[in-house]
């Protein structure tokens, strides 16, 4: 099912798209059961007319190949699929290609220019291999993005979008040169995020959106794919939080 985002950030009306940070063995405790719900979500944003930006890292491509479900989300769901990376989390393959990466630093732009286009280039042919291709948008693990960012996007892929939190210190664009659809946020901790507020808070958000007509770029983590499941701080995520079905969680993680 083609979707394009130039079509949804063109509508004259209020709208919502929701956003997947979809992660990899840093958060997702269990990578292939929360892949294997992938589908759940995105039937229920689909007949709700709903469309999911998913941010893909290589180690989430990796495991929608091994499961069969690549063709099935780009035909059967509202999805656009974009680039996601922490640069501290990369499958063997690629951290011989990177070499430079360290496990200390997680932030896309703490490298220099010529390293994240190596970061790029090389994630970017990862998940064409797993068949994730037409890749619209990009997203910085940790909303990490400088002006080098979008440099090394501009030049080596296709990629006309960015989307991140503009509040949070790790995002230092001001070049331009993609089209940014910010996450809906106040500032760097209050923002349309499933997993940071009930579903009272959400609904008030989303009519005071509404009532501006302004729309509303939506976020979650693939670590709550897999009901019923309890996350904390061994996994760098600050606050413990229970996975029941993305929509009923009322404490703060901060990824």
């Amino acid at each position: 099912m083609k979707t394009y985002l130039k079509s949804l950030l063109e509508k004259p009306n209020f709208s919502l798209t929701m956003t997947m940070d979809c992660e990899g063995t840093n958060f997702d405790k269990n990578l292939k059961e929360n892949v294997a719900n992938l589908e759940k979500f995105l039937d229920r944003n689909t007949n709700a007319n709903i469309a999911t930006v998913l941010f893909i890292t290589p180690y989430f491509a990796d495991m929608m190949k091994q499961l069969g479900i690549v063709e099935s989300v780009k035909n059967n769901y509202k999805v656009i699929f974009g680039l996601h990376i922490h640069p501290n989390n990369l499958p063997a393959e690629l951290q011989q290609q990177c070499s430079f990466a360290t496990a200390e630093e997680d932030l896309i732009g703490a490298y220099t220019y010529e390293e994240q286009l190596s970061l790029i280039r090389h994630s970017a042919n990862y998940l064409a291999n797993m068949g994730i291709t037409d890749l619209q948008a990009f997203r910085g693990g940790y909303f990490s993005m400088n002006n080098d960012t979008a440099k090394a996007l501009k030049a080596i892929t296709q990629i006309g979008y960015e989307s991140h939190n503009i509040y949070r210190e790790q995002y230092q664009v001001s070049n331009g040169l993609l089209t940014p659809f910010p996450v809906y946020a106040f500032d760097e901790e209050e923002e349309f995020r499933l997993e940071y507020f009930d579903s009272d808070k959400l609904v008030k958000m989303l009519y005071g959106a509404a009532q501006k007509h302004t729309d509303i770029i939506g976020i979650t983590h693939s670590y709550l794919l897999k009901e019923n499941e309890i996350h904390n701080k061994m996994e760098a995520i600050i606050y413990e939080i229970k996975a029941s079905g993305l929509f009923n969680n009322t404490k703060q993680p901060k990824a």
